[in-house]
């Protein structure tokens, strides 16, 4: 299994296309990560009055995210201090007031509630990933298992998930959701997490099951029976890595699906937390205020990459895991079999 995933990670490096798609949801990724880095109220590094102060943005963030720009000064008068790119926080108010025109303090201006909007999509590209990844990981680990207890062992398990995956299928996502945040009293974004892999796990619990049934018909599987393997083994050894291709191509397919349902949800403010940053929430604000483009136009780019850089991955990696789609592509970087000399 190890050989057979260094042979795709190589093929994969080869393609332009998955390059471009790590490029896109690696950058939307980073600003994610890093966001602190990049934008933020607190310093990065305070030194000063016989104390030193390290990322206080990440370690207590509460304690700044009320605080005026003056007031951020004050606590850090006589410090000697390293401040991000951007001083601004994605939740507090600005000085600015709502709807400011962009500034050096605010290249982007501010929404309606007067929050700094670069911040806003900064910290945004971290709620729409982070929730897609988490939701992501945990339908493939719960459909993952049970789609291959349904193709391993046939019968009660084989019918009866059947039955659960179909009955699963008819619920969409975003009923479900709103079915959680009627119930629960404050929501969380783990809430949405487990709301939205409650019905992915389906999809990917089918596809591992049709892998699995497929893969135990073949001639190296009947085979590696007859030399004695165990039923572990030749499930691990030989039904696995067949299984784990398609697997990773819905995978990758899902992460845009679930950043766009984040983003509907949030739309219609079914979404994560009211105070968490997220893209949805802008372009609802910017269908209310149709003048302000910025507010429909740069959510919508960041949607656009998104969405662009996933499928451009997932298709790639499609067609290396399979080689029946691999044909006439020439995306890799690879000589033709026939050409002009």
């Amino acid at each position: 299994m190890r050989a057979a995933l260094s042979s795709l990670a190589a093929r994969l490096a080869r393609s332009r296309r998955a390059a471009l798609g790590v490029v896109l949801l690696g950058t939307l990724a980073l600003l994610g990560i890093f966001a602190e880095i990049i934008v933020s109220p607190a310093p990065l590094v305070a030194v000063g009055h016989g104390h030193v102060v390290i990322f206080p943005g990440v370690l207590r963030p509460a304690a700044y995210e009320d605080m005026t720009r003056a007031e951020v000064d004050a606590l850090h008068e006589g410090d000697v201090a390293v401040w991000p790119l951007l001083r601004a926080s994605p939740k507090a108010k600005t000085e600015a007031g709502p709807n400011a025109p962009s500034s050096l303090a605010h290249p982007f201006g501010t929404d309606a509630l007067g929050r700094d909007l670069f911040a806003r999509l900064i910290y945004g590209a971290r709620t729409a990933l982070g929730l897609s990844f988490g939701t992501v990981l945990f339908s493939m680990l719960v459909g993952g298992v049970a789609g291959g207890l349904a193709g391993v062992f046939r019968g009660f398990w084989n019918d009866r998930l059947s039955r659960l995956v179909e009955t699963v299928d008819t619920f969409p996502a975003i009923i479900i959701v709103a079915l959680v945040r009627a119930i629960e009293r404050e929501p969380s974004a783990l809430s949405l997490v487990i709301a939205i892999a409650a019905v992915r796990w389906a999809e990917v619990a089918r596809l591992v099951r049709a892998e699995v049934l497929s893969a135990t018909s073949e001639e190296y599987v009947t085979a590696a029976r007859a030399l004695g393997a165990s039923p572990f083994r030749v499930f691990w050894r030989h039904i696995v890595p067949n299984a784990v291709g398609p697997v990773l191509v819905s995978s990758v397919f899902g992460v845009a699906s679930v950043v766009l349902l984040e983003a509907a949800l949030s739309f219609l403010s079914m979404g994560a937390p009211t105070q968490v940053a997220s893209w949805g929430e802008t372009l609802a604000e910017g269908a209310h205020d149709p003048s302000r483009l910025r507010l429909i136009v740069l959510p919508g780019f960041l949607l656009l990459a998104t969405v662009g850089g996933s499928w451009l991955l997932a298709d790639a990696l499609r067609d290396v895991i399979d080689p029946r789609t691999a044909r006439t592509r020439a995306d890799v970087d690879e000589e033709p079999v026939f050409s002009r000399r």
